[in-house]
């Protein structure tokens, strides 16, 4: 029975393989029939893209870490007789965080109703199967009429790792993946379906990972989908998805739903929506079977049942937009946790304009979500942007609470004041660390400044200040400080320059730990709208109340080039 499985799925992935290579073999015939169309028209070939490259220089580094670092970026498009190839790429010879080397590359051919992504890049099937998870190898995408669409992936979803058991990070198979979403639309909607494919390479096992309890896994998620309108004011969509999970793909497979390591689940999502001509009414259900999980999204919260409803309006000429949805999630719907939770669940957004100076926004959640946490104090001090390039490290919100509000108290073409203020407050249960759970965790962030703008001059002055409380289990911490900036253009605004100036106290449960200061000074100058360079410095002096005293400086020297063929301006 076994033999017979693995037969199946070679043949279903050199299918999947052979159909993918027809694809790519019958673009490029198509792209040769129409060069024959269209021969002789004007600027048949064009070419686009820009090509950027920073040196970095810090003087913090420590042992043999080399202070210089090179980072090139870049995308080139070519369209060939109306078929797009876009490419980019980025390389770097230093890895700026652990879980985020990004020396990577797409390119995204299109023609027509077909787009190709070679390389690095990411697709979304479903909540349920493939959500968004990054991976390199091919996806397509076809829609040659109006009512199917056709999207395909295969590659390489994570790589394999030894870990780093001192940092908290476990070691991890090389995955792979493959998957197929395919839509038809009819009369009154359309239906759908999906599947993926998530596996585990284990007859190349990182060394001792058994001993630390991480086991290789495969992933096998079925699915359908359907959106419907019988008349014009009534819209009824749903979705439903079986993931078959086996923790150990060495035991038991996917497939085999019997296997002793192997389990199956189902998720269920059906909404129903009424239009008026003052606003939208409808109502919703979602229900995740405990244990549901999937390999292709990076996160996936299970055991609830979610009864919503929703309702949209415009009032006051269209000045005041309101948006709510409210219901109840119960967990355990099983009754086997030792813990049950029935909570109501609001998620509200209020938008008011009363004029053109004057706009609130008001968002209140408290549905789970995912979302990337990262204090003021670390935006306000980071020297570059690389350093902050680990963008999954993402934390579990249960709820959020957000407020901005902006005033243009002097409008005119000559010079803009403005005052702006913005508050958050989100609660969080967990984060990605497999190691930690923060539970009862609190994130508020408070800004607020002036900025005023002399428009001709291309002068603009503003002063924020900033203001961020974490919340943790077994501590408060606490950052605040200013932020002065200061931009001015030169040189018909081909010579810019930039100064800021930051200070940054920080608490921990109301003890001063320490400050820092930090200065930015940069200068851009272009050259013929296509040459740039820049060059830009920052310092940092850090105070700690332990009496020691650090300061680093870091360094940018850049150029970039924009280019197009054929020209229309000269280099």
């Amino acid at each position: 029975m076994r033999g017979k499985r693995k037969l199946f799925f070679l043949l279903r992935d050199c299918s999947l393989r052979y159909l993918l290579l027809l694809w790519v073999i019958g673009l490029f015939h198509i792209g040769e029939a129409q060069q024959l169309d269209q021969i002789g028209k004007k600027d048949p070939i064009k070419i686009n893209g820009g090509v950027n490259m920073n040196q970095v220089y810090r003087s913090n580094v420590t042992g043999d870490v080399n202070p210089y670092s090179l980072v090139l970026n870049g995308n080139v498009n070519t369209s060939i007789y109306g078929m797009s190839v876009p490419l980019s790429f980025t390389w770097s010879n230093y890895q700026w965080t652990y879980t985020q080397p990004f020396n990577q590359f797409t390119l995204s051919p299109s023609y027509k109703w077909a787009t190709a992504h070679i390389g690095w890049s990411s697709m979304s099937f479903s909540p349920y199967s493939l959500n968004g998870h990054s991976f390199s190898g091919l996806g397509v995408e076809l829609d040659p009429n109006e009512k199917i669409k056709l999207s395909a992936m295969y590659g390489r979803l994570l790589k394999a790792s030894p870990g780093d058991t001192i940092n908290g990070y476990k070691p991890q198979y090389k995955r792979m993946g493959g998957g197929l979403k395919t839509t038809y639309q009819f009369q009154f909607g359309e239906i759908g379906v999906h599947f993926f494919r998530a596996w585990d390479d284990d007859e190349r096992p990182v060394d001792y990972i058994d001993s630390l309890g991480v086991s290789p896994k495969e992933n096998l998620v079925v699915g359908t989908s359907f959106s419907v309108r019988p008349v014009k004011s009534i819209a009824f969509s749903g979705e439903y998805s079986v993931s078959a999970l086996s923790e150990d793909n060495r035991i038991s497979a996917a497939s085999d739903i019997d296997g002793a390591a192997t389990f199956l689940h189902h998720a269920i999502k059906s909404d129903l929506t009424w239009s008026t001509r003052l606003g939208s009414l409808g109502a919703g259900i979602e229900y995740v079977e405990p244990g549901f999980n999937t390999l292709g999204s990076y996160y996936m919260v299970n055991d609830f049942i979610n009864y919503t409803v929703n309702a949209t309006t415009s009032l006051v000429s269209g000045k005041v937009n309101v948006a709510a949805s409210v219901g109840i999630r119960e967990t355990n719907t099983d009754d086997q946790s030792e813990t049950d939770q029935k909570d109501v669940i609001n998620n509200i957004n209020i938008s008011f304009v009363p004029n053109d100076k004057l706009s609130f926004n008001l968002n209140y959640s408290n549905f789970y979500n995912y979302s990337f946490v990262r204090p003021l104090f670390d935006e306000t001090n980071t020297h570059t942007e690389y350093e902050l390039m680990d963008t999954l490290r993402f934390t579990q919100i249960n709820e959020n609470f957000a407020l901005n509000a902006n005033w243009g108290v002097k409008v005119t073409d000559e010079q803009n004041h403005s005052i702006m203020a913005s508050v958050n407050v989100q609660q969080a249960t967990q984060s990605q660390s497999d190691a930690v759970e923060n539970s009862n965790t609190n994130f508020f962030n408070g800004s607020g400044g002036y900025s005023w703008s002399l428009i001709k001059s291309d002068f603009n002055l503003a002063l924020n200040m900033n203001y961020s409380r974490n919340k943790l289990p077994d501590a408060i911490s606490e950052a605040y400080g200013p932020i002065l900036s200061v931009r001015k253009g030169m040189l018909e605004k081909t010579l810019r320059h930039r100064l800021s100036l930051s200070w940054n106290g920080t608490y921990v449960d109301q003890i001063k730990n320490g400050d820092v200061l930090t200065a930015r000074l940069g200068s851009s100058y272009t050259i013929k709208k296509k040459h740039r360079l820049n060059l830009s410095v920052a310092w940092s002096k850090r105070s700690r109340n332990t009496g020691t005293i650090t300061s680093y400086t870091t360094a940018t020297l850049g150029y970039s080039y924009q280019f197009g063929w054929p020209k229309k301006d000269t280099d």
